[in-house]
């Protein structure tokens, strides 16, 4: 029975970790979570705002109806309070995510996480 050590030469070892740890950490960085988005957006009536999203805002949009309020905080944005009935643009809570979007459409205000370019995600496999 032959060993290993007839068949690797002294810097075969190393370079194998190494490659495997390469490997390892770009793996990691690659599949380890959600696009980054780097963007809000929103739109109101009259006016279109855009800041990072790691900015600590509070932003308040006159609309057709009243005031929608969004805020801006820990990496997410959320429409906090707004005139609607519905109140569902409210209940779709904190957005994080390249391409999540929330809307008041009595009140005409649009919130929009977008990426910078080039950092368009995987929107859907098929087989």
């Amino acid at each position: 029975m032959k060993t290993m050590s007839k068949y690797l030469k002294p810097l075969d070892l190393p370079v194998i970790i190494l490659a495997s740890a390469l490997t390892l950490v770009i793996g990691v960085m690659v599949y380890s979570g959600d696009t980054i988005a780097s963007r809000v957006i929103i739109r109101g009536p009259e006016k279109t705002w855009v800041y990072p999203l790691n900015a600590e805002e509070r932003v308040i949009v006159s609309g057709s109806m009243g005031e929608t309020v969004i805020e801006i905080n820990k990496n997410r944005a959320a429409i906090v309070s707004s005139p609607c009935s519905g109140q569902t643009c409210i209940g779709a809570g904190a957005l994080r995510k390249n391409g999540q979007w929330a809307a008041c459409l009595p009140n005409r205000v649009f919130l929009l996480i977008e990426g910078a370019e080039g950092e368009d995600g995987v929107d859907a496999t098929s087989w």
